[in-house]
């Protein structure tokens, strides 16, 4: 079994190089389109552009190894494969134009690079169907299946066993099932043997091939199955046990090691460190971005706020960010300069109910601040909380800190994820969300479906939302 296991790890890293030399070849691919195509620009001898190979190869190599894209390979699906080629393919576009970028390689076409994004995607996707229909057809005939073998006979067992047989690929073939309590060997269950008992399994798994064994015990404490599970261990069987004790938390379950001591940690912030790395890759990117492009805009407004009423042209104010870290939060002012203190005298007139103050004729408004809010220009200034790390693109709206102080426990956790500057509360009616409530589970709701995708189409709805100024006052 440990051969079988060594010999997957080479076919793993030997289609790892595969793809790495499709990368290659789709760079090519991509000059040559290019040359043909003309664009108007001007192209310069191949040789030019070499360097960026290597570059190249390393960036895909990074983000096609890092996040173990080759896991569950078999079982995912076109779609899936496709959305994994285009995010590394968009994330090495993304790393290449830094490069050219950091180096001052100005003479470099960035048209080619990005080509050259779309025929590496192109390239890899194609790799990927052949691949998965390759491999499909070699399990099929009884290849490199995992043979795997389910403790309990309940319906949650058979329904695993039913799953586990229906996934893509065919990659999974279940041997049988063992029973916590003796019981009639003989006996079947649809199309499957009952083996025997949980302790006669190691004898089970010596007799016939058993790469994985899933237990679903009914009864017992963890404790209990620790002895079965190392003998199954000594014998390089993958062991799942159900730790039906916590499947009623909200929280996903990881195995963490801290002072040489294994941990449950107990987590519902997202975790994908690369997808989170590739979300502030690109804020920090989009966020400069912008600023350089509107930077004469925003000395403008900047001008005319100072003009227009006394006072500061750039609000700051003290906000809870991530798990309630403090930062100074940067806006256009859209009030009088004493704003602050009038606020008592209007919370009969408050609009939105829990702690939080919204109020759609704010008398405190002035004539350009209401135009500001509108067309929401009042927010640019956080962009540079975006570059700081404060604040991200996409997430929940960040409150002043004496607000978040009055938060029920339950509404704390919208903050495990970094502020944005827009979000789900934004593009799904903003001001109109009038029960605090709501809006908190919204923001619940972006946190606990978090991926690149989503942040994505937030982005985009945000555009529609601000031109018909939604909600905003």
């Amino acid at each position: 079994m440990m051969l079988n296991r060594r010999r997957r790890s080479f076919r793993v890293f030997a289609y790892f190089v595969a793809e790495l030399v499709v990368v290659a070849a789709a760079f090519f691919a991509a000059y040559e389109i290019r040359r043909r195509i003309g664009m108007g620009w001007k192209l310069d001898s191949l040789g030019v552009y070499l360097w960026l190979l290597p570059a190249s190869i390393g960036i895909w190599a990074a983000f096609l190894w890092i996040p173990n894209t080759y896991e569950g390979f078999r079982s995912r699906s076109a779609a899936m494969h496709a959305a994994s080629s285009a995010v590394t393919s968009a994330l090495g576009v993304l790393a290449l134009f830094a490069l050219v970028t950091i180096f001052k390689q100005y003479h470099i076409n960035r048209s080619l690079i990005g080509v050259f994004g779309v025929t590496a995607f192109a390239a890899l996707f194609g790799t990927r169907l052949v691949a998965r229909s390759f491999l499909s057809h070699y399990t099929q005939k009884g290849y490199d299946r995992h043979y795997v073998v389910i403790g309990g006979i309940h319906p949650e067992a058979i329904a695993l066993a039913e799953h586990l047989e229906s996934s893509p690929g065919a990659v999974f073939q279940v041997r049988g099932f063992v029973t916590e309590q003796q019981a009639d060997s003989s006996r079947a269950i649809g199309s499957w043997s009952v083996l025997g008992t949980y302790s006669e399994l190691p004898a089970i798994a010596a007799s016939m091939p058993v790469d994985e064994v899933y237990l679903l015990p009914s009864s017992g404490s963890m404790e209990s199955h620790l002895d079965l599970v190392r003998r199954c261990e000594t014998m390089g069987i993958t062991v799942h046990l159900r730790l039906s004790a916590f499947e009623k938390t909200l929280s996903r379950l990881e195995l963490v090691e801290a002072a040489g001591g294994e941990y449950l940690r107990f987590t519902m912030a997202p975790r994908r460190g690369v997808a989170l790395l590739a979300k502030r890759i690109v804020d920090v990117a989009v966020a400069l971005l912008l600023l350089a492009a509107v930077s004469p805009f925003l000395l403008l407004v900047a001008l005319l706020v100072r003009l227009g009423s006394r006072g500061p042209a750039i609000f700051r104010q003290d906000r809870a960010g991530m798990n309630g870290r403090v930062f100074t939060l940067y806006k256009f002012r859209t009030m009088r300069e004493d704003a602050d203190l009038e606020r008592a005298g209007l919370e009969s007139r408050n609009e939105m109910d829990g702690p939080v103050f919204k109020m759609k004729d704010d008398p405190r408004v002035t004539g350009l601040g209401r135009l500001l809010r509108r067309t929401s220009v009042d927010e640019l200034p956080q962009l540079w909380n975006v570059v700081k790390g404060d604040m991200s693109l996409v997430g929940p709206r960040p409150l002043p800190v004496y607000e978040v102080e009055k938060f029920e426990p339950w509404q704390r956790r919208r903050m495990t994820m970094r502020p944005g500057i827009t979000g789900l509360w934004q593009v799904q009616g903003r001001n109109r969300v009038t029960r605090f409530a709501d809006w908190m589970k919204m923001d619940l709701e972006y946190v606990d479906r978090w991926s690149l995708g989503l942040d994505a189409k937030i982005l985009l709805r945000t555009i529609p939302a601000v031109l018909g100024g939604r909600g905003a006052y």
